[in-house]
């Protein structure tokens, strides 16, 4: 009689004739690609102790980091947002950030909704010569920061709008202008808000949930749940909020603006000596 066995787990991130530890050995060994690096230190959504957990979006670091500005540059002050420059605080370390992506010649833009000012509570005047300028001087005197376009989107939410988010067009504005359009995921989405997180799913860019303003929600549900970030949601079933549609997934979350950058720029850099230890294997 044929006994019928169950077929073996994929393994999903095994070459045939890869042996890990003689790779991982060659890598870090003196002059190699890594010499000096500790890998065990990459913790982030794609890399962490266990090695590899998914499957890395890109074989390239991320060109363009599109900001949300309330809830992720600076502290969101709730409904209408920020009228008035005395009412706009930076977020800590989000200049610092800011600054370390200027530093790795990534590509920085702000992408915000700013309704206020179609709703007639806001001047556009006093958004784009008073508040914004005030945004620039402030990550410039405290971390030597500075910022590409600003792209706002002013009119209300029940005036139909391809630029509002969740609607892609401000992000889709910023990857032409800074030639992301044909770079798999090589524009990251950073935002507080499921709006945020679907326009990224809307324009090809990875989505990046940061767990300030209203990303709180989502931190605190993690830490019920002893889930330490960075994290990865794979699909809605896994988010514990259960507030995000499937188009956001997969989306990564991390504390904050600052974590997001130091995560991402060491994958970046992870991904770059992955590359150079299978050219000099391949060799």
């Amino acid at each position: 009689a044929t006994v019928l066995r169950p077929a073996p787990a994929p393994a999903r991130h095994r070459r045939r004739g890869f042996d890990r530890a003689s790779a991982r050995a060659k890598a870090t060994a003196p002059g190699g690609p890594l010499d000096g690096e500790n890998i065990s230190e990459f913790k982030t959504p794609f890399f962490n102790d266990r090695g590899p957990s998914t499957p890395m979006p890109t074989s390239d670091p991320v060109r363009l980091f599109c900001l949300d500005r309330d809830g992720v540059i600076n502290k969101d002050v709730s409904v209408p947002g920020v009228v008035d420059v005395d009412d706009f605080e930076l977020l800590p370390e989000a200049a610092r950030a800011i600054r370390s992506l200027n530093d790795a010649g990534v590509s920085v833009c702000v992408v915000t909704n700013q309704t206020a000012v179609g709703k007639g509570l806001l001047p556009e005047s006093t958004l784009n010569e008073v508040i914004h300028p005030a945004m620039r001087r402030m990550l410039h005197d405290e971390a030597g920061a500075s910022i590409g376009s600003i792209l706002y989107a002013i009119k209300p939410r029940d005036v139909p709008c391809d630029r509002r988010k969740p609607a892609p067009g401000m992000l889709l504005e910023a990857m032409n202008e800074h030639g992301c359009m044909d770079v798999y995921y090589g524009c990251i989405m950073v935002g507080d808000t499921v709006t945020d997180m679907q326009a990224a799913a809307r324009a090809g860019a990875r989505r990046a949930l940061v767990c300030t303003g209203h990303g709180e929600a989502m931190g605190a549900a993690l830490a019920e749940r002893n889930v330490e970030l960075p994290c990865r949601i794979s699909m809605r079933c896994d988010d514990p909020t259960m507030s995000f549609p499937d188009e956001c997934f997969p989306m990564d979350v991390y504390a904050s603006l600052g974590h997001c950058v130091d995560c991402v720029l060491a994958e970046s850099s992870y991904q770059w000596s992955a590359r150079a230890v299978y050219d000099s294997m391949t060799q």
